[in-house]
């Protein structure tokens, strides 16, 4: 058995404006409650440490980690510590661009991966000027194969799909999203575990009181943890806090038969001999031709 804990977290907005190191502050005291409910690893959602930061239209630029960085340090420190692996996303500023970037610290507090969001908004790539990344790696780390996307990356389920045929058993989601729905969100993680056979974890933000768009609170918190039969194991409903669930990630991923090769069904091994790529390569290609890209 390859077990492992996994804690993902709900990151508490104030109704007063927030600053960059009290954020920080807060996740590093997010990382010691996770150490101390025994996780392996914790994920913190997007951007938290300029969360509810005002800013003008020049201050993602501004704000923007150069790593290493206050962050980026700090987290890097609190993985140390702990003897855990923290999975933390900011703007990164490098090379004269700017990337939305999550970083895999791993027990020694060394960076162990980074992903750069393949999918940033209309918003961040033509107002704030974000770059998209170029690459869907899958990360090894001591427990099993991960990988990362981040907030709009939901939108498009080719990336987790690539992501199970390159062998990740576990994908973070670190988000800042509030809609259309919960339900909306809810449906899409699910979606995506039990279609491509993998652990989703979502991190995301919550207000105190709770989730309550009507007046003005529009933070859905439900930081997840969903199997890979679809099923939401772990959640931290619409408040603040960790969701944890301890997961074996030996256990068979079974497909209810519809996969059809063998019994129980793998589903992983299934689909890496069933999907057509050849085709789906083909077919985008020509799509690619005759569309205007946006980047």
């Amino acid at each position: 058995m390859r077990k492992v804990r996994i804690g993902t977290l709900s990151f508490l907005i104030d109704e007063q404006p927030h600053t960059v190191e009290g954020n920080i502050q807060r996740a590093v005291g997010y990382v010691r409650e996770a150490a101390g409910l025994g996780c392996d690893i914790i994920c913190l959602p997007e951007h938290f440490n300029t969360a509810n930061v005002p800013a003008d239209m020049d201050g993602m630029r501004r704000e923007a980690e150069r790593v290493p960085g206050p962050m980026s340090d700090a987290m890097s420190a609190g993985a140390r510590e702990h003897h855990m692996y923290v999975v933390a996303d900011c703007l990164v500023a490098e090379g004269g661009e700017l990337f939305n970037q999550a970083m895999i610290f791993d027990r020694r507090g060394e960076i162990a991966g980074v992903y750069r969001k393949v999918q940033p908004t209309a918003s961040e790539h033509t107002v704030h000027g974000v770059t998209p990344g170029d690459a869907v790696p899958v990360f090894d780390l001591d427990f099993g194969k991960v990988a990362v996307m981040i907030c709009m990356d939901i939108y498009f389920p080719e990336i987790v799909r690539i992501y199970s045929l390159k062998g990740a058993e576990v994908v973070f989601w670190p988000t800042v999203s509030h809609g259309p729905s919960e339900y909306n969100l809810e449906t899409q993680v699910c979606a995506r575990a039990m279609d491509y056979s993998v652990y989703m974890v979502e991190s995301n933000y919550s207000m105190e009181p709770p989730y309550a768009p009507y007046a003005d609170r529009a933070r859905p918190g439900r930081a997840k943890i969903v199997d890979c039969d679809g099923r939401i194991i772990a959640d931290t409903g619409h408040r603040p806090g960790i969701a944890v669930a301890d997961v074996d990630l030996d256990k068979p991923r079974l497909t209810m038969h519809c996969v059809g090769i063998r019994e129980p069904d793998l589903m992983r091994e299934d689909l890496a001999r069933l999907v057509r790529l050849d085709l789906y390569a083909e077919e985008f290609e020509a799509l690619d031709k005759a569309r205007d890209r946006v980047y």
